[in-house]
Parts: structure tokens; C-alpha cells; sequence
């Protein structure tokens, strides 16, 4: 499988999981190819294939707000200009940073949160 399609794959990942219902993020995640090739996608690869299609990153929102877990990576709009990606740990402790590029902020919550689940 090549990188874009790959590239293609994973920015689309909350749509096919909403779309699809019964499988699990773990399986569409490996669907993608990214297994394979995880060692040569990077937060700057995203963010370039983000650029091209910046309506993802609100899926990317939405995904992060519908994850019912205690720890975890999650992404969120902070207000107009600020856009937050953190780290729960299940314990209340609550590490995060703020950026003002939503795609940039985009791109490293989804490379933290697909490798966070491949490594599961």
C-alpha cells in the first residue's frame, strides 16, 4: 500500500467508523495499511494531506469528543483561536498543549491517537 493512500485512509478513519458501526477502530486502523508503514507517516505527512481537505479535522473533534474512555489521547476546540491536544492517564492527571494551527493540532492528535492504538 502506498504512503497517500494510506495518508487517505487514516484522515478518513472517523467517518468510515461511524459509517461502518460493527468493527472495531483497532481493525479500520489496520485496513489503512498503517501497520505496515507507521515508521514513515509523520505529523508533518498528516498535516500536508490535512491541508488538502481541512474538513476532516471537525470529524477528528467529533471522534475525540465521542470516545468514552478515562485515559487517552483527545483533541478539542479550546475557543475561535486555540485548539488543545492532551493526554489523560486515568488518574485525573491531564497533560496537553494548545495551538493556534488547527490542522497542525489536528495532525498531532491523530499520530498520537493511531499510534496509541496500534501499540494496543
Amino acid at each position: 500500500m502506498k504512503v497517500n493512500d494510506t495518508l487517505n485512509g487514516l484522515i478518513n478513519l472517523p467517518r468510515k467508523f461511524n459509517s461502518v458501526g460493527n468493527r472495531s477502530i483497532y481493525d479500520l486502523l489496520k485496513e489503512t495499511g498503517y501497520f505496515k508503514i507507521h515508521d514513515q507517516i509523520s505529523v508533518e505527512s498528516i498535516r500536508n494531506r490535512l491541508d488538502q481537505s481541512p474538513e476532516y479535522v471537525e470529524d477528528w473533534i467529533l471522534y475525540s469528543e465521542d470516545k468514552r474512555s478515562s485515559s487517552g489521547w483527545y483533541f478539542k476546540r479550546e475557543d475561535s483561536q486555540r485548539y488543545v491536544v492532551g493526554f489523560l492517564n486515568g488518574k485525573g492527571n491531564n497533560s496537553h498543549g494548545e495551538y493556534a494551527d488547527r490542522l497542525e493540532a489536528c495532525a498531532i492528535f491523530i499520530k498520537h491517537e493511531i499510534d496509541s492504538i496500534r501499540c494496543s
